[in-house]
């Protein structure tokens, strides 16, 4: 195959599964990529004592494309792999998606299609904290910057218009948060000015959860800072009835990397009951992003026609299928 370069990164626990599962039906539906099968993770650490290897990062660097499975964090040891990554290609946006596919499990709102955008290099993830010499009191510093703020929202409107939606909504905390929500906020409205196609409003993120619980069909696209977004998406998962459903990715001057919005699930790799779509979708992402959409959205169509037909569905999707049997349908259905 002369196709795209793009960086394949297997990860751990379920990640070798299901992004095995998202390079058949890539292929099934006709994707020309060139995949650079490199180590990252665990087992790149146990093999050669950094869990994101020289070579990877290099590759990393030069190609600007990637499908990467999901990688623990772990509490001591080593650094996470996912930050290393996210810092080679400087990503600063991070996107996932979340909409209804009716299965049997507990999916509860038709018409839910939303994309989370947030922020990755600030807010309290930014890892500015300590614990006082008693062991007692954790002390950590929430950052916002303007620049940052300005370059996510900028993001956030211009994916909005590529992707033909109109309504972003900000989610913060202001009003008790003046002087990091506040500005985020503030700079955020600011450029929305700059898109006079698109109707930007803000909420506070506590109402905000209320109302997509309530019925989450009227959001297009929520634009938040890093931790808030991270909340969201549990929520929306929780409505479309799986973190399983939910593919994502991470963007910065340096290139793109794409991966379903879970972990690493250890204690399930190997049992072929992981939900493969999260990463399969994520394989759509890719393409679109390198302008393969055609051959996208035969992935999606293919995904949605075998969820719908639950026979090969994995279990949190009310079926009784599994990783093999749920790629094995997509295949079929590409033809």
């Amino acid at each position: 195959m002369s196709g795209v370069s793009a960086v394949l990164i297997r990860g751990d626990g379920i990640g070798p599964e299901v992004v095995g599962s998202a390079v058949e039906v890539m292929a099934a539906a006709g994707a020309e990529i060139d995949w650079v099968d490199l180590p990252a993770g665990a087992a790149a650490y146990e093999e050669f004592g950094d869990p994101v290897p020289p070579r990877t990062r290099e590759a990393v660097r030069e190609i600007g494309v990637g499908l990467k499975g999901p990688m623990g964090n772990p509490m001591s040891g080593y650094a996470g792999p996912n930050q290393t990554l996210r810092g080679v290609i400087e990503a600063f946006a991070n996107v996932r998606s979340v909409r209804h596919y009716p299965h049997g499990g507990h999916a509860r709102w038709p018409g839910l299609d939303v994309a989370i955008i947030r922020d990755q290099t600030e807010d309290l993830t930014r890892g500015a904290s300590q614990r006082t010499a008693d062991g007692d009191t954790g002390i950590a510093m929430k950052v916002t910057t303007r620049t940052a703020a300005e370059r996510v929202t900028r993001f956030a409107c211009t994916w909005a218009v590529e992707h033909g939606q109109e309504r972003i909504t900000i989610g913060h905390l202001a009003p008790s948060q003046r002087a990091t929500d506040g500005l985020f906020l503030e700079s955020a409205l600011a450029v929305a000015t700059e898109f006079p196609s698109l109707s930007v409003r803000e909420e506070a993120v506590d109402p905000l959860c209320t109302h997509l619980l309530q019925d989450p069909t009227g959001y297009q696209i929520l634009l938040t800072p890093n931790v808030y977004g991270g909340i969201l998406c549990g929520v929306l998962a929780g409505l479309a009835g799986s973190v399983g459903l939910m593919p994502g990715g991470i963007f910065g001057p340096g290139g793109a990397l794409f991966e379903a919005g879970h972990g690493s699930a250890p204690k399930y790799a190997g049992a072929d009951t992981a939900n493969p779509v999260g990463c399969i979708l994520s394989g759509a992402m890719l393409l679109d992003h390198v302008g393969q959409g055609t051959v996208a959205d035969r992935i999606r169509r293919a995904v949605h026609d075998a969820i719908v037909e639950g026979s090969s569905s994995t279990r949190d999707l009310g079926g009784g299928g599994g990783t093999t049997a749920f790629t094995k349908r997509c295949r079929d259905l590409l033809g």
